[in-house]
């Protein structure tokens, strides 16, 4: 299935591109610069050697450049602690009402164009290498290094309270949108979730935030993992929303918890759910708020796929 992603229209001329590129690239041409999605930034595949990031149009302001100075600063911290590749900045403008970055491409293709063409025995082989991944980045030695450049106390009742006050807005903005069979499915999410203690006695660690296939690179011949990218909504959290695989199959879960090494807390499977179902929410919500009707739409089609695959 395609995502809205990848059908989103760039948002910043090509022109305006090139031309902050030449910054860096003097001699660089139009027919250089390859569009490739548009999510959280507009991403481009430069000289087939690079990947450039520019915020969408939203972005092109301070918070643009404060999210890419944050990813920038993940990355340096977490590069250490882990065992595959992870972008590295090497350009990056600070020009507020114009902020990107660019890193030398991780060599493949994202898993998500190509998961249809695995075998067992190649799941068996990714899913190792995933679960390893998420075993450092969810390890103590990794909190400790984020917790001492971004302190925090993360509490479980804190988080219930961000639920709570995500719940209230989804109610407000959202629920008049559905009908009867989805506006109970949505209140069943949420007070399922909220109604237990279990979901918040996890132990938090750094989490990627969007590890998802479409963040897995691979050699797009043997299928092996080769990097990990699009670390912009890395925090303190809980780390099943990392594990959030059902759209691939139980197995592939199954598969990656085999590898994965790090305490799991209780009611995983409960809050896995949760984390994976609230996701179409967040495109339809986000697409009232900008009245952007594609990202609603999508937002609808996820969730008829959630509410068809997990119940």
């Amino acid at each position: 299935m395609t995502s809205f992603e990848e059908t989103n229209p760039c948002d910043i001329p090509l022109e305006t591109v090139v031309t902050a590129l030449r910054g860096f690239f003097p001699e660089i041409r139009d027919d250089d610069v390859k569009f490739i999605y548009h999510g959280t930034y507009n991403v481009f595949e430069v000289m087939g050697e690079w990947i450039f990031r520019f915020p969408d149009i939203s972005l092109l302001n301070e918070d643009g450049l404060e999210l890419i100075r944050y990813e920038n600063e993940v990355l340096q911290t977490l590069g250490p602690h882990v065992s595959l590749e992870v972008p590295g900045f090497e350009h990056i403008s600070e020009d507020p009402e114009l902020p990107f970055a660019g890193y030398r491409k991780i060599p493949g293709v994202s898993l998500s164009t190509c998961f249809d063409r695995t075998t067992k025995g190649i799941r068996e082989e990714m899913a190792e290498k995933l679960g390893g991944f998420l075993s450092e980045l969810h390890s103590p030695e990794v909190y400790e290094a984020y917790s001492e450049r971004w302190p925090t106390e993360f509490t479980g009742e804190a988080f219930k309270e961000y639920w709570e006050g995500y719940y209230a807005l989804i109610q407000e903005r959202v629920s008049p949108t559905l009908d009867d069979d989805q506006r109970a499915w949505v209140t069943s999410l949420f007070t399922d979730y909220l109604g237990d203690d279990e979901n918040f006695a996890f132990e938090p660690r750094v989490v990627h935030g969007d590890f998802d296939t479409s963040n897995i690179i691979v050699d797009p011949d043997t299928l092996k993992v080769q990097g990990i990218i699009d670390f912009e909504e890395t925090a303190l959290w809980d780390p099943a929303a990392d594990l959030l695989f059902f759209g691939e199959g139980q197995n592939f879960i199954d598969m990656i918890m085999e590898a994965y090494t790090q305490p799991t807390g209780p009611n995983l499977e409960g809050r896995m759910r949760f984390l994976y179902n609230r996701v179409p929410l967040i495109y339809i919500s986000t697409g009232i708020e900008l009245e952007y009707r594609e990202m609603v739409e999508a937002g609808f089609g996820m969730l008829e796929a959630r509410m068809s695959l997990l119940n």
